[in-house]
């Protein structure tokens, strides 16, 4: 599985570090693509190949030195790219059948990234400020993703093999960073994001699983695995510096946290079947670990 960034309770120290090297990653790319496009330009670019039958690409750049590379390989493929601003930056292919990719880009120095391998996917990105990026990946049938970005220098990365999936993302705010990966069939992530520098990873080994973490603060911080069928693991963080762990192993298990305030910890392992945990934490500087087995 590639993509997503796995961290443990001995990595949680690197989140400063990877918002810092994120940053770094896109304003050199910024920086590049100025230097190209001033060398050439200061036109839009658009580059986009149709090979199979009853393809339909839609293109609007609006602004400076926007750069879309779009490839449909197969039938009934679908694409909007919508790019107004200044540097703007979409790739986007579709290998398949009836796959959708809607792009809109507004601000400057936005990245996405999208690839459709297989049938009847659906991938949409919404970028809206300065230095956001989106990469999605979609392999296999019937997925998926939709990102949203409102701010600065936010990332967001979706990556889906199998059918049926259904990841979303959505971060308001800034340096704000979300990995979403699924492995398997029908299952659901959602992030949302409400501040600055918050960090959520979702990760989804099996069948039906179903995930959802919410941030509103700064700082915060979610992790949940789920390896097996039928798994929910659900957490809201309310403050700042706040941090989940739920990790779950087996089939039918639920873990639910919530947290109001600041520098609260939660951490929650569920090996078995059909284990449920539920936690309120409300305050500053509380510590929550549970085990279950069976």
């Amino acid at each position: 599985m590639g993509g997503g960034v796995y961290p443990n309770r001995a990595t949680f120290g690197i989140q400063t570090n990877q918002n810092f090297l994120t940053m770094k990653k896109l304003l050199s790319s910024a920086f590049a693509l100025l230097a190209v496009g001033f060398a050439y330009s200061q036109a839009n670019n658009d580059v986009s190949t149709q090979v199979g039958d009853d393809n339909t690409a839609t293109i609007n750049q609006t602004g400076w030195l926007n750069f879309n590379v779009l490839d449909q390989f197969g039938d009934d493929n679908v694409a909007t790219v919508d790019q107004d601003g200044w540097f703007n930056e979409n790739e986007a292919l579709s290998q398949g059948n009836n796959n959708s990719i809607d792009v809109d880009q507004v601000g400057t120095w936005n990245f996405n990234t999208t690839e459709q391998y297989g049938n009847g996917n659906d991938a949409q990105t919404d970028q809206n400020g300065l230095l956001n990026e989106v990469v999605q990946l979609q392999d296999g049938n019937n997925n998926d993703t939709y990102a949203m970005q409102d701010g600065t220098g936010n990332y967001a990365d979706q990556w889906q093999e199998g059918n049926g999936n259904d990841a979303s993302s959505e971060q308001d705010g800034n340096g704000n960073e979300v990995y979403q990966d699924q492995d398997g069939n029908n299952n659901d992530a959602i992030a949302v994001q409400d501040g600055n520098l918050n960090y959520t990873h979702q990760l989804q080994v099996g069948n039906g699983n179903y995930a959802i973490h919410e941030q509103d603060g700064n700082l915060n911080y979610a992790d949940a695995h789920q390896t097996g069928n039928n798994n929910d693991a659900i957490g809201w963080q309310d403050g700042n510096g706040n941090t989940i762990w739920q990790y779950q192993t087996g089939n039918g298990n639920t873990a639910d946290d919530w947290q109001v305030g600041d520098g609260n910890t939660a951490d929650i392992t569920q090996n078995g079947t059909n284990h449920y945990h539920y936690g309120t934490q409300v305050g500053n500087g509380n510590m929550m670990t549970v085990t279950q087995n069976n």
